[in-house]
């Protein structure tokens, strides 16, 4: 990048040299930039000058700038991962100078998270990623420094909900019997979502699976989040779900937040009254595995986990499960 110093005779000497008045007006440019230069360095961003000679002071277009530069290097995951917080931040301030993301910026997003009913384990993500947000403005020296630098995020293990087998069951009997009730949106939502159920894939496994992908009854595929290949046997269920091969795609799944909420509208049109949402399913199906006697290294296989502690917190809540059920047998 072109040295501050002498921005004004780089990168564009030549429309100044055949300006008519260009000595004049160099002398006024190089004026302007003793005053301007000094003040921007006292405040929390710097001069930026890019192809087309604008000023960089947007938060926002800093972190977009950043990511466009590294898309080549980025999973298409990490890439729709990071411009859905960037979307989340904007919901909670349109837009923001550089110099305005301190502590108070930070603790109001926690604040309007919380208000949003985010659960903590959310609201830990999404600082993490402001957090590499920040670190990415640094990097395009919008920045000179991390106000979270200092901030310790907890990993807050939060409870994972799932469905138990009955559950399943019926919300997949309703849907062979009463799918024609729902709406378009809310049939493939909830079929992707039962499907997941069955197969443990995660919401961008399901969204890009395709036909190239199943082999003999079986999802041979990389996943979108860590590249790591996962093996997965279909069950029955979840070939009933499958439709025929009209399109290169398995499932046809919407956004992430319409898919929830088609998933809502869906599940109390068929009288089910939890609240489903894209998560579920995949615990539904590691706790599922674990509980039905399935050794927690398949099921880690299956899920493309690559630390075994991760599976290890489903055998937690499938133990708690089996102690429950034990107690029926109680006389």
């Amino acid at each position: 990048m072109t040295n501050e110093s002498n921005f004004i005779d780089s990168p564009f000497p030549i429309l100044l040299t055949f300006h008519a008045n260009a000595p004049a007006v160099r002398a006024e440019l190089r004026s302007m930039q003793k005053t301007t230069l000094p003040l921007l360095k006292t405040r929390n961003y710097s001069l930026i000058i890019f192809n087309k000679g604008h000023l960089m002071q947007d938060f926002y277009q800093a972190v977009q700038h950043h990511l466009e530069k590294e898309s080549a290097k980025l999973s298409r995951y990490t890439y729709d991962t990071y411009r859905w917080h960037l979307h989340k931040l904007r919901l909670y301030r349109e837009s923001i100078d550089c110099k305005n993301v301190t502590e108070a910026f930070i603790r109001g997003y926690i604040e309007f998270m919380r208000a949003r009913r985010n659960q903590e384990s959310t609201i830990n993500r999404s600082l993490s990623i402001l957090r590499m947000f920040i670190n990415m403005a640094i990097k395009e020296k919008a920045m000179r420094t991390n106000p979270m630098k200092d901030t310790v995020i907890r990993k807050h293990e939060g409870l994972r909900h799932f469905l138990e087998i009955e559950e399943l069951q019926f919300l997949y009997r309703r849907f062979l019997e009463s799918s024609a009730q729902l709406t378009y949106s809310e049939r493939e939502s909830l079929r992707a979502f039962l499907f997941s159920c069955f197969t443990g894939l995660r919401y961008a496994d399901l969204k890009t699976l395709s036909w190239e992908d199943i082999q003999n009854g079986k999802i041979r595929k990389r996943t979108q989040k860590t590249g790591s290949l996962i093996y997965i046997p279909i069950p029955n269920q979840a070939q009933n779900l499958m439709q025929t091969k009209n399109a290169s795609l398995v499932l046809h799944v919407v956004n992430n937040s319409s898919f929830n909420k088609n998933l809502r509208s869906a599940a109390q049109r068929l009288g089910y009254k939890k609240r489903l949402h894209t998560h579920l399913a995949r615990h539904t199906f590691a706790t599922a595995c674990i509980s039905l006697g399935i050794p927690v290294e398949v099921v880690s296989r299956m899920l493309g986990h690559s630390n075994l502690q991760t599976t290890l917190i489903y055998a937690n809540y499938a133990s708690s499960v089996i102690d429950r059920e034990m107690k029926k047998f109680q006389l």
